[in-house]
């Protein structure tokens, strides 16, 4: 099993992050809205939707959305979401490398480093193509990543977190320089002792290696930003927004 089939079908997922990321997902949102020229009743693909957090901030503010994503568990709890929200989303449970949509969609969103985690580079390159094909033309991908550049510089093998509640968590980092891959432990400690963990391995891409596999599946990279807010992107920057359009 690998290991997002393993981590995003566990309940310690929803219970760590789902308070938090769900808070997050509406600012995101906004911004994202400032970022790209949208209006109501635009058709949105959100690939890697999770628990649905931001396809639903979406479809809120009028948006035609359908989320996909390939964790059982996450589509679940994304459908439960939308129908408390009282919104109406397409969730399909389904893996990004093998969609079929053919230009259907104005908008494709990659959030939250849903790109990269795939081991050959054949597989990663394969779901950007079915993302631009996703698109119609002029239609618009954007992608949420680590900044690689930043990641490195201040690599540290081991980052502890003390949550309020008393759980702790372990992050135990390694850097595989030959594939380009951060690869990472998390250990979970609870305040009665019992302890949990699960793994995680993301390709680290550059900036000019995602231009290129861009330009392979037809997109055209416009812009880079720093984070969601719109801001430079440099080598000091957390993330890596990636605004690309695709060709006609």
């Amino acid at each position: 099993m690998k290991w997002f089939e393993d981590l995003y079908n566990r309940q310690i997922y929803f219970d760590l992050y789902a308070e938090q990321d769900t808070l997050l997902a509406k600012s995101e949102v906004e911004n994202i809205l400032n970022l790209i020229p949208l209006h109501t009743g635009q058709t949105i693909l959100d690939v890697g939707c999770g628990y649905g957090r931001h396809a639903v901030e979406f479809a809120k503010r009028g948006f035609l959305v359908t989320g996909i994503d390939l964790a059982p568990k996450q589509i679940e709890a994304a459908k439960r979401r939308a129908k408390e929200a009282g919104v109406g989303i397409h969730f399909i449970l389904g893996d990004a490398r093998k969609m079929e949509f053919r230009e259907e969609f104005e908008i494709v969103l990659s959030l939250f480093l849903t790109f990269g985690f795939f081991e050959e580079e054949t597989e990663n390159q394969m779901m950007l193509d079915r993302m631009a094909g996703a698109l119609r033309p002029n239609g618009v991908l954007l992608m949420d990543l680590w900044n690689r550049e930043k990641m490195i510089r201040d690599f540290s093998p081991l980052q502890v977190e003390e949550h309020p509640d008393g759980i702790q968590i372990e992050k135990r980092w390694e850097f595989d320089a030959w594939n380009g891959r951060l690869d990472w432990e998390n250990e979970v400690t609870f305040p009665d002792g019992i302890k949990e963990s699960w793994k995680h391995s993301v390709r680290a891409y550059t900036l000019v290696e995602l231009k290129r596999m861009y330009e392979d599946a037809g997109l055209r990279l416009e812009k880079v930003y720093g984070d969601f807010q719109g801001n430079v992107y440099t080598l000091e920057s957390q993330q890596m927004i990636l605004l690309a359009r695709k060709t006609v």
